[in-house]
């Protein structure tokens, strides 16, 4: 059950009687244009933060962008010293700019070919250095190889790179931030390069085992490019909120004088509005017979259109015996199978129109009552049956179970027609709106049973359920959830008129988002003894 959830209670009083709005009640907030400088002010503030929110995303994402360059760039750096490192390095002619590497050790570090041509060993942290050279010339980035441990004395971290180089010794996958420079700022991104197998070949000697962190790759970039590039989408924010700001805030103004200028004029509104009310709600119940005529239609069609079919056959049946009895033998096993033919269509035929007549006998009561107000003894259990049977067609065809708790004693003098309005307007309520018109796969548990000399109702749902502000709000006239679906707001508001003013009871409904729906009820009846028919 839902007693955790929210609950509500609503008094007659409330639904019954209608404000009556005169110009002195007319708010300080309508009535004096002061007041609205108020509203105009926090939407002020709302635009404004949504402006600041939408600068920061900017902001970030135009970093993010530059970041990932960033990373790019080194995936491709360590792409490519992995290549290097897997083939033992490369050998290159030795020029002016690509000199052999002092600061490498190793037998064949100058070849010469054939022709006599010198060639020198590039391995991977030489060829790094030899590509951001090249790479700075051509874009401007700068990204270098360091370590904590260089071979190179111009390859030691500087502070912000031995910063970084010790957060990866404990653990962090890479550093990111805008760093302050001689020539403006800069985005500085680094990740480390950990020791692979090729590796151990030059820095086993080193002390470095496999999977150690042997050092890192920085990158850094002008900050400046990255921020003009986000000019355009600022000035745009800027246009954009500044236009809302503007329309919503002449909207909102135009709004206020409207509301001011016809505040007045509701009060005659109001004693129209609740003549059209009442005849609404006779509508509702009207549409609501109407919406159970068309179930009914639908649901009775099928075991009648059985029944046809089952007499039809029975025609079909007759000429074949009729053909069989014109032969001058007839076999007694053809015939008597064309005889078990004709007892099974009229079983059939028979059924069908058993289920068809209880159909017509539910709809029937059920359908006087909603049009009556004559009070006449009733089984609880028997109405509530009823009304299932009536909206048959528009329940088999959705994945909504329905539970009956109710004892088959329990009998009651008075007005059926309001208790069966009362339950289709439950059960139509919650299809709609726990199960989303059917969408939704769940059940309903209807019980009912005697407290003293009150009648105990419930219904219960495991729908959807509603929030508080909705809970609040569920038994006003004209509210609903799915105004643009053809919603009335009339369906709960009849449910509570009835069962306040009709039936002089309570209704309480519990609920909470995602745990479905309850609605307990509670009317003072006339009970009648199951065996004689008194009244108690």
């Amino acid at each position: 059950m839902l007693s955790s959830g929210l609950a509500l209670t609503l008094p007659a009083a409330r639904m019954n009687n209608v404000p009556v709005i005169v110009g002195t009640s007319v708010p300080a907030l309508i009535r004096q244009r002061i007041w609205w400088w108020f509203p105009l002010l926090l939407w002020a503030g709302v635009v404004g933060l949504s402006l600041q929110s939408h600068l920061d995303d900017t902001r970030q994402q135009s970093i993010q962008v530059a970041t990932e360059g960033a990373r790019n760039m080194f995936r491709m750096v360590s792409l490519t010293r992995s290549w290097n490192a897997s083939h033992g390095g490369v050998y290159v002619p030795v020029t002016p700019t690509t000199q052999p590497n002092p600061y490498l050790i190793h037998p064949r570090r100058e070849v010469t070919t054939t022709d006599g041509v010198l060639l020198t060993l590039i391995n991977p942290a030489y060829m790094t250095r030899l590509i951001a050279e090249m790479a700075q010339s051509d874009s401007g980035a700068i990204f270098r190889l360091t370590s904590l441990k260089p071979v190179r004395s111009q390859n030691a971290p500087d502070p912000w790179e031995r910063q970084s180089l010790q957060a990866f010794e404990a653990g962090v996958t890479e550093v990111v931030s805008i760093e302050p420079a001689e020539r403006g700022e800069l985005l500085r991104y680094m990740a480390p390069l950990r020791v692979e197998q090729p590796c151990l070949q030059c820095h086993a000697q080193q002390g470095y085992k496999l999977g150690d962190i042997r050092g890192g790759i920085s990158v850094s970039q002008r900050y400046a490019p990255i921020v003009e590039l986000t000019q355009g989408s600022i000035r745009q924010a800027l246009l954009s909120h500044a236009a809302v700001f503007a329309l919503v805030a002449g909207l909102g103004w135009l709004l206020l004088e409207l509301l001011r200028k016809r505040w007045l004029d509701l009060t005659g509104k109001m004693v129209e509005l609740e003549a059209t009310r009442g005849e609404l709600v006779q509508s509702e119940k009207m549409a609501s017979l109407g919406r159970m005529v068309a179930g009914f239609a639908h649901e009775i069609n099928t075991p009648v259109g059985v029944a046809v079919g089952a007499v039809s056959q029975h025609e079909e049946t007759l000429l074949r015996i009729e053909k069989l009895l014109t032969e001058e033998e007839v076999s007694e096993d053809a015939l008597r199978a064309e005889i078990e033919s004709l007892r099974q269509g009229g079983a059939l035929a028979l059924a069908n129109l058993r289920r068809t007549a209880t159909l017509v006998q539910s709809f029937k009561r059920t359908s006087i009552d909603q049009t009556s107000e004559q009070a006449r003894p009733f089984v609880m259990k028997e109405l509530i049956t009823d009304v299932l049977y009536v909206l048959q067609g528009n329940l088999k065809r959705l994945p909504i179970a329905v539970g009956v708790e109710c004892p088959q004693a329990l009998k009651i003098h008075g007005v059926p027609g309001e208790l069966e309005q009362l339950l289709t307007n439950l059960i139509m309520n919650a299809v709609q709106h726990a199960f989303d018109g059917g969408q939704r796969a769940g059940s309903i548990r209807i019980g009912a049973q005697r407290e003293g000399a009150m009648l105990h109702l419930s219904f219960a749902d495991d729908g959807a359920g509603m929030s508080a502000e909705q809970l609040l709000r569920i038994f006003e006239p004209f509210y609903t959830t799915r105004r643009s679906k053809g919603g009335s707001g009339l369906g709960l508001y009849i449910c509570y008129n009835l069962v306040t003013v009709k039936l002089g009871g309570t209704i309480q409904c519990f609920s909470s988002p995602g745990a479905g729906c309850r609605f307990e009820i509670q009317f003072p009846a006339q009970f009648s003894d199951s065996q004689s028919g008194a009244k108690a």
